[in-house]
């Protein structure tokens, strides 16, 4: 097979005081036409780099050593405008987080008919007419209206294939996508998997898949090179790498995928309950597709309980409402209607006053998917700490608090010369665990994690999780996850209930509703996780879901 993408002895160096810093080294790897190679590892293991030296996206100071191909032609022997054109025409390239990719004052049909007029030279006409056919393409309904819209009307998973198609405006050789099913739920990443797939049998496109999930990398590519510290430790074939793997760490990526430990149960069951939401709701008026407004009904009757030191999960895709009913009950949304008791106190109504919110938040504390957005990055992890002590604690002395905040970091397992260190020089993992941390402060009843571990990888995940679930164990606090990933609920919870659309589909044990749901909605949920012998397919959900919106990726009724 031609290799229409080859890299030889690849080494990429960082600017440091010191002299250049090495991060990849000699890394070398092949992709043919209609082939799709994975490059798989934990953050920090050089994958994202190497994609981005291939696309010419490395930071400025950063410098590359060794061969690029394409086509044959080694972009070293280009002069600056020949490996533009290059680039632009013959690499596509798809990021892991589309919204952050797109301006969000301009629309989608200024994002996707920009390179076709500036870069392949269109007339402003053709270029739209290309764009709606692209849109189509990838399974995006109705896309002249798509078109006319900003990015903050459309879900993640429609963006993700916003930007699929775009790549395909100058018609390149090889896709890069890297990390793109990262904060996808299931289904989604089934969807978009499946789009992939048509593109290179149709098109014949190279494919190199850059993600830290082993099982997805094993169901979608042809061959999978294993990375850790900056090396290619292992190349497999997809097919067979689980008995070919030699490798002590692809070995411990394997069984961090395949660890379902059974979390401990740690519920009062006869006591009351911590938490108690009955009948709950929450509508919004959003813009209507043909001017005007309509209603989305968010979250429609949804009602649970969390007992004294047990742990819910809330599963569903996006838009099904789950993070709506978390928002609701800390505050950060208000219920239209629905009774929410915490603690035997009534939260039905926001708190008002400032002792009342410093009071529920004693009592219920939340943790959100990115920490480096909700950590402050002008402050250390110390400064981070004492300040969330403080807030619970005001007349405690400077000593007790500076104990308190040595308390938390072992709590939560971070070495503490990390102390005096920022957000930015962190790795996502220990980031997740001061914000994990931070929350702890309060000495809460009850955490709500939302979607806490669906941007960590692998391995990181399940030390999270393990965390969480000792944690629970030792302090007695109840867990509510909201989460996509139905592996973190077998993980990690003794109760799960399934919503869809705003309502709630089943719900029970998690051993009953995983191992024999009911529900067919349950059931497609779990067929669209990758696994041994699992291929993606459309299941028609892109071409017949109505207006997502920025509040919630549900469709409107």
């Amino acid at each position: 097979m031609t290799a229409v993408l080859q890299i030889e002895g690849l080494d990429v160096f960082a600017p440091a005081p010191g002299g250049p810093r090495q991060l990849v080294f000699g890394s070398s790897l092949s992709a043919g036409r209609g082939e799709s190679v994975g490059l798989v590892g934990e953050s920090g293991s050089g994958k994202t780099l190497t994609v981005r030296a291939i696309a010419g996206l490395l930071p400025e100071g950063f410098t590359v050593d060794g061969s690029i191909r394409v086509d044959g032609q080694d972009l070293s022997d280009l002069d600056p405008r020949s490996l533009r054109d290059v680039r632009a025409r013959r690499i596509g390239m798809i990021f892991q987080t589309p919204r952050a990719h797109l301006n969000p004052l301009r629309s989608i049909g200024d994002f996707m008919t920009e390179a076709l007029v500036s870069v392949g030279g269109a007339r402003q006409a053709d270029a739209e007419r290309r764009a709606r056919e692209l849109l189509d393409e990838v399974g995006i309904t109705d896309p002249g209206r798509r078109m006319r819209q900003h990015p903050a009307e459309l879900s993640g998973g429609l963006l993700q294939r916003v930007m699929i198609a775009a790549t395909l405006a100058m018609d390149p050789r090889i896709l890069l996508a890297d990390e793109i099913t990262t904060a996808l739920d299931v289904t989604t990443q089934e969807e978009v998997m499946a789009v992939i797939a048509d593109l290179r049998t149709h098109r014949e496109l190279a494919l190199l898949f850059i993600t830290h999930d082993l099982a997805l990398a094993g169901a979608v590519c042809d061959r999978v090179n294993v990375m850790q510290h900056g090396r290619i430790v292992e190349t497999l074939a997809a097919g067979s790498m689980r008995q070919d793997a030699t490798h002590e760490y692809t070995r411990t990526l394997m069984s961090a995928a395949l660890d379902e430990a059974v979390p401990v149960d740690a519920r009062q069951d006869n006591a009351e309950p911590i938490l108690r939401i009955e009948d709950l709701r929450k509508r919004y008026r959003v813009r209507a597709a043909g001017g005007g407004t309509e209603i989305l009904q968010a979250v429609d009757g949804v009602t649970l309980e969390v007992a004294p030191g047990g742990s819910l999960g809330i599963v569903g895709e996006s838009g099904s409402g789950k993070s709506t009913t978390a928002r609701i009950l800390v505050g950060l949304e208000r219920a239209d209607s629905g009774i929410i008791h915490v603690a035997g106190e009534d939260w039905s109504r926001p708190a008002r006053r400032g002792c009342e919110r410093r009071s529920r938040a004693k009592i219920a504390q939340m943790v959100f998917q990115d920490p480096y957005q909700s950590l402050d990055r002008r402050q250390t992890v110390r400064q981070c700490l004492t300040e969330a002590v403080r807030v619970h604690r005001p007349n405690d002395a400077k000593g007790i608090v500076a104990a308190r905040v040595d308390e938390l970091m072992t709590q939560v397992r971070l070495d503490p010369r990390l102390a005096d260190t920022r957000p930015r020089s962190l790795s996502g993992g220990q980031r997740q665990r001061v914000a994990i941390a931070r929350a702890l402060a309060a000495d809460p009843l009850l955490l709500v994690l939302d979607e806490a571990v669906s941007a960590l990888d692998v391995t990181t995940r399940v030390e999270i999780l393990t965390l969480l679930d000792d944690i629970r164990r030792d302090t007695g606090v109840a867990l509510l996850m909201i989460t996509h990933d139905l592996t973190v609920i077998r993980r990690l919870c003794d109760r799960v209930i399934v919503m869809r659309r705003g309502t709630v589909e089943e719900s029970g044990s998690a051993e009953d509703i995983l191992d024999d749901p009911r529900a067919e909605y349950t059931r497609m949920l779990l067929d669209s996780i990758p696994r041994e012998g699992w291929s993606p397919r459309r299941r028609g959900l892109g071409r017949t879901q109505a207006l997502p919106t920025i509040i919630d990726d549900a469709p409107a009724p």
